[in-house]
């Protein structure tokens, strides 16, 4: 039972990674997502439930003492690996056993890092969500666990339960997001438990919501019970092995779905729409698309799901050539 509870908490959090959060999200999470009580209660760097026996969460704070050892950087397959400093106390302290324990058995943990204290008159104390993590090492030397984002067999585990398979995908994308942006799918190497048309429906989910069911370009936007006008564009196409990372999807109307895919346009690195310079010999009429160079697309709340500009890049490519 507290297997499941923790990997129910653990596949919500998931859906939030990415998120600037406010310290009331992970304290009073009860608040925002009823069904769960907090994520960390905010008191030491380190969070072992009563009803577990394992870590639950991490934070890094912004004045920790132990900032000449905490650190993030990016493996080869673009997971994060941070080192992380136990409490001080050694190895006997209640929480240092609960994350060696995560460490033996591989259970993942939810991962925070602060990025401004309550002395910010603007947003208070405020955190990213880093996502799930896991620990995999304890440098004796260096006297730092080390702790890398969870990988697609840990995200797995913590998501099994999700019986819907896009449902379940959702899940695992959102997992991601702070994971170094990959944009290209090698298919030889990768083994899915999910099947292409519920890959292609959780991409969908995910990006479109995320754009509040609007269209970036002209925010045309209609939702009707299950029914929405928006569709979710690969930047890089499905066809030239583009990831379904959000941060390679852009919500479009399905003319200016079209227009992207055919290359009438592209984006700048500031997100403004650029209309390929040939467009100017084309007959058209009421197309508005040809007086919006220059506009400002819209773009989602959490700027971890807005185009990257790697992805952009490609894209632009393709037009000025």
């Amino acid at each position: 039972m507290t297997t499941e509870i923790r990997n129910a908490i653990l596949t919500e959090l998931a859906k939030h990674t990415g998120k600037r959060v406010p310290w009331q999200f992970i304290k009073q999470t009860s608040e925002y997502l009823p069904d769960i009580d907090r994520f960390h209660n905010l008191i030491t760097g380190i969070f072992k439930p009563a009803w577990s026996d394992y870590a639950l969460s991490i934070i890094v704070r912004t004045t920790s003492p132990y900032d000449d050892k905490d650190e993030v950087i990016f493996l080869e397959d673009g997971r994060w690996l941070m080192t992380y400093s136990p409490r001080a106390g050694g190895m006997e302290m209640a929480d240092n056993r609960a994350l060696v324990k995560c460490m033996d058995e591989r259970v993942p943990i939810a991962v925070f890092r602060q990025l401004t204290d309550k002395t910010n008159r603007k947003r208070g104390s405020t955190y990213r969500v880093l996502g799930l993590g896991l620990i995999t090492g304890y440098d004796t030397k260096q006297d730092v666990f080390i702790v890398e984002s969870a990988d697609h067999a840990a995200i797995e585990t913590v998501t099994n339960t999700i019986i819907d398979e896009a449902d379940r995908y959702e899940v695992q994308l959102y997992a991601q997001l702070m994971n170094e942006f990959q944009p290209f799918v090698k298919e030889t190497s990768v083994t899915y438990t999910t099947s292409m048309p519920k890959r292609d429906k959780a991409f969908r989910e995910i990006v479109v919501r995320e754009y509040n069911y609007s269209c970036a370009v002209c925010e045309l936007m209609f939702q009707w019970n299950s029914l929405s006008e928006a569709t979710a564009a690969h930047i890089i196409p499905k066809h030239q092995n583009g990831t379904d990372d959000p941060r390679n999807g852009l919500a479009l109307c399905r003319t200016h779905h079209w227009a992207f895919d055919a290359h009438v346009f592209t984006l700048s690195d500031n997100y403004e729409i650029v209309l390929n310079p040939k467009v100017q010999e084309a007959d058209s009429n009421n197309f508005t698309l040809l007086e919006m160079e220059g506009k400002s697309i819209l773009l989602p709340s959490n700027e971890m799901l807005w185009p990257h500009p790697n992805a952009i890049k490609w894209h632009r490519d393709k037009i000025f050539v």
